[in-house]
């Protein structure tokens, strides 16, 4: 069953289109995750907030969250209880056993003195992280506009995986295929040159492919994939031709999922303006290349997401 989040609360959405309200949340919605019946919020410079499908309340996840302005969240496939979370600045921290814990020092890669961001306060932030499916030491976390960076120790150090462009959006993983990696990418901005787009990789990082073969002129890339859960070498993408305002019709819409079909979040007010200008991909060779997507119905731009059947969301 879907769950909705707007600006100020979260929604149940029945399959007939009933909607139900979770209890109100403090402030905007900036990430989401879900795993079984449970849900896990940011809410901009309020924290992270813990939610259970049914339940009448949030819990907010505060001890030990020195940085609260969390702007990326994924549960640990690991470990049942286990979240972690990005922030702006870039820290990465571990909820487990009731309290959050830093993962290393992301700011002590050499490379971090370059990040930034081209909006003000021109702060560099995590903007996606992912849990390796079989290897819970090593984790990925995406740094906007900056560096990915990988762990395999779990969170302990950390190293810069070069070969891609630098405004990273989402890595994307499948337990099917551990070695690739997929990830997103904008338009690198000063003081980074030349990447756009998609990249690949089949090597655990060691090198990488530029894949926007079919994309055309919509190779600006941002939250949207989602690879097939059976077939891994199905991958959905929905890109557009440049930066915001050309994303996303939609403000203030946060969707996900309950009990493992569909989970999926569009772009938030405070990340987006009003306009859009997407085209829906399909890839049948693990996204080397892609052809546009037949679509019958309305759809929602994709920040996170699963298959459902046959079907993308």
């Amino acid at each position: 069953m879907p769950v909705v989040a707007a600006s100020r609360g979260v929604f149940t959405v029945s399959g007939e289109g009933k909607v139900q309200a979770w209890p109100a949340l403090p402030g905007q919605v900036m990430a989401m995750a879900a795993r079984g019946d449970r849900v896990a919020v940011a809410v901009h410079n309020q924290g992270v907030f813990l939610g259970t499908a049914g339940a009448n309340c949030w819990t907010g996840l505060d001890d030990g969250l020195v940085h609260r302005d969390v702007r990326a969240l994924a549960f640990d496939p690991h470990a049942p209880h286990a979240l972690y979370a990005g922030t702006e600045p870039a820290h990465l921290l571990r909820w487990e056993d009731g309290t959050w814990a830093e993962c290393g020092n992301l700011l002590g890669v050499p490379e971090a003195r370059r990040w930034s961001f081209p909006i003000r306060p021109g702060i560099a932030h995590v903007r996606t992280i992912a849990v390796h499916p079989l290897e819970a030491d090593v984790v990925y976390a995406g740094i906007e506009v900056g560096s990915l960076l990988v762990t395999g120790d779990r969170g302990q150090t950390w190293e810069e995986v070069t070969g891609l462009g630098h405004d990273i959006h989402r890595v994307v993983l499948h337990p099917g295929a551990p070695d690739r990696i997929i990830v997103t990418t904008g338009q690198d901005t000063k003081p980074y040159r030349g990447g756009k787009g998609l990249y690949r990789s089949t090597d655990r990082g060691s090198s990488w492919m530029q894949s926007n073969d079919g994309l055309g002129e919509r190779n600006y890339t941002e939250d949207a994939i989602v690879v097939h859960p059976a077939k891994p070498e199905v991958v959905f993408l929905a890109a557009a031709d440049g930066i915001p305002p050309k994303w996303a019709a939609v403000r203030r819409l946060v969707m996900g999922v309950l009990n493992g079909n569909v989970y999926f979040l569009s772009p938030s007010k405070l990340r987006r303006r009003r306009g859009a200008d997407v085209a829906f991909f399909r890839s049948d060779d693990a996204g080397a290349s892609w052809g546009t997507a037949e679509y019958q119905r309305r759809a929602w731009p994709v920040r996170h997401g699963l298959g459902a059947g046959r079907r993308a969301h």
